[in-house]
């Protein structure tokens, strides 16, 4: 009798990430900036009143506690150890009491200009903002003193129109600062000296017509757990000059190299505007807003492609994933979620 031919081994089964609902919390406004509080259910968010939020979501009918802030946009949140952050379209960068909401200082920063993103370092002893006179900013936690001017983006597009600067972040160690602009630029900063180290562009997330228009940019970005790469996100500006008409876009660069490693288009009509990488796998969740953006997506690096999809019913601005990834934050129009995460297969 001929023996049979061995089989291969099946493949062991991709890995699935249930998905449930905790809360879905409805607001008088539009949120567009969230620091969720580590080790709890709870979030700050900032919104289109001008206002800061408190969300426990552990609470079964939650009811934020709210506060005036701002007297335009809260576009930048983030904790840094016992202080709450926050950077508006009134110029002003705020800092708070985290337990008691009270306002520690505030001032007007960034030349008068909309500060667009606020980060904190990891251990909470930086604070950095980047604003629309394109010069990203270090400062000490503690004081609130200016530690660093970060000048190297252009205030000007290659078509002569005034350019904006919309996201900084941390790497995971701290060391570094990665800033991002409209024309689809990115710098990476050494953070301890200020110095610029590294540049990128992604021109796909840029471009603009012939009537003074500008289209795209890097909305988000995020370091990967080792520092090694970085991820850009915003839309296929390329495409046209239209949100309805484009697809999120995400790319992910060796930063160091100058080299992009992965180019994931999405078939959503719409901008990346948060993202985030897995802790563990090869990984990134990204929240779409603006145009027709109504999800979470997670995105396999590996495979150039959508992993999964977390529908949220509206626009989501803002997202917060937790350092074990089984938590998930987000804002967006007049709505707040909380989800619990849940991997199955390999770890």
């Amino acid at each position: 009798m001929n023996a049979q031919p061995k089989k291969d081994p099946a493949p062991p089964a991709a890995p699935v990430v249930d998905v449930k609902l905790v809360r879905e919390v409805g607001v008088g406004c539009d949120l567009l900036a969230v620091a969720a509080v580590p080790g709890t259910a709870k979030a700050y968010a900032g919104g289109s009143d001008g206002k800061l939020c408190l969300i426990d979501f552990d609470e079964a009918k939650p009811m934020p506690v709210t506060w005036a802030a701002h007297t335009g946009y809260v576009s930048g949140l983030a904790r840094a150890g016992k202080y709450l952050v926050s950077g508006g379209s009134d110029h002003q960068l705020i800092w708070w009491d985290a337990e008691t909401r009270e306002k520690v200082r505030g001032f007007e920063t960034h030349d008068k200009k909309w500060v667009r993103s606020v980060a904190a370092s990891p251990v909470g002893k930086l604070v950095a903002s980047a604003g629309d006179d394109m010069v990203g900013r270090l400062w000490d936690a503690e004081s609130g003193k200016l530690v660093h001017e970060l000048v190297g983006h252009e205030k000007l597009t290659p078509y002569g129109l005034v350019s904006k600067l919309y996201c900084c972040r941390f790497s995971p160690d701290g060391k570094h600062l990665a800033t991002g602009d409209q024309t689809g630029t990115a710098i990476v900063w050494d953070a301890a000296t200020g110095k610029q180290i590294a540049k990128v562009r992604a021109p796909n997330l840029y471009t603009a017509d012939t009537n003074g228009h500008t289209y795209g940019g890097i909305r988000a970005l995020a370091f990967s757990p080792d520092g090694t790469r970085l991820a850009l996100a915003g839309n296929i500006a390329g495409d046209t000059s239209t949100i309805t008409n484009s697809k999120a876009l995400a790319q992910v660069f060796d930063w160091k190299a100058g080299k992009m490693t992965q180019d994931i288009p999405v078939k959503v009509n719409a901008f990346f505007e948060a993202i985030a990488f897995h802790p563990k796998q090869p990984w990134l969740v990204a929240a779409t807003g603006a145009g027709e953006g109504k999800k979470v997506v997670i995105l396999d690096t590996e495979k150039a492609s959508v992993l999964q999809e977390i529908v949220s019913n509206t626009p989501l601005f803002d997202m917060a994933l937790n350092a074990t990834a089984d938590t998930l934050v987000a804002v967006g129009r007049k709505k707040a979620f909380c989800w619990r995460l849940t991997q199955r297969g390999p770890q």
